[in-house]
């Protein structure tokens, strides 16, 4: 992982419990087929958050299958072309419980409201506002949102208008700092949102901690500091 140490200048401070990285195994989900460096659309995913159609694959039925060799697999680009052209490129669900659709629209709504809140940071002149997918790579979370502000006053106006939209459009209750800090973190369960002073969003650079995270295309443009 990219920036897996962070120099400290002599600054003897933790971070809050909720960031330490615990990999596990990639799954199935939002950006599980995509790489760093290329964004995801928040609104492409709003609009299509079961993109991905589940449906049960037929037996084969092309005569091609009998072509194939069992010991050596000539034939076997043959069958699959068939088989393509036959049925189409879809989906095999073994169990046919809808899981990883069940998955999508979760992430979806997750999604929904990780935007909802930058858009509201944004409307407070936030800085320099990213929002990161980070369920293939942390446990506890989906989305991070890592934003700068330049005061405590305007720390604590994205936090109460980001814990209105949670509340009132959601039904999330924010957890974590309930009076502006250097390092100001909201914890919405599967959305996580880290307000930094410009220092110390320098100092702990979470977006290269988090370097194999995906990052999110906003619809709206944000502010450098």
């Amino acid at each position: 992982m990219r920036g897996a140490a962070l120099q400290s200048p002599g600054l003897a401070w933790a971070p809050p419990a909720a960031v330490p990285l615990h990999p596990r195994p990639r799954r199935a989900g939002l950006g599980g087929h995509h790489h760093r460096g290329a964004p995801l659309r928040s609104d492409l995913l709003l609009l299509q958050p079961t993109a991905v159609p589940l449906r049960a694959r037929s037996p084969p039925t092309s005569s091609a299958s009998s072509n194939v060799n069992p010991d050596t697999g000539e034939g076997a680009d043959e069958l699959l072309d068939d088989l393509l052209q036959e049925h189409g490129e879809v989906v095999y669900s073994a169990g046919g419980d809808g899981s990883l659709a069940n998955e999508a629209d979760e992430d979806a709504e997750c999604l929904s409201l990780a935007v909802s809140l930058a858009k509201v940071a944004s409307e407070v002149k936030a800085a320099d506002i990213r929002v990161l997918f980070v369920k293939p790579i942390v446990y506890w979370t989906e989305f991070f949102i890592i934003l700068t502000a330049f005061s405590s006053a305007q720390i604590e106006a994205i936090s109460s208008k980001m814990r209105d939209i949670g509340e009132q459009q959601f039904s999330r209750v924010a957890s974590g700092d309930t009076k502006p800090n250097s390092w100001t973190l909201l914890d919405f369960g599967d959305v996580v949102v880290h307000i930094f002073l410009p220092p110390q969003r320098e100092f702990y650079n979470l977006e290269e901690f988090y370097g194999n995270a995906t990052t999110i295309e906003l619809p709206f443009e944000t502010q450098l500091q």
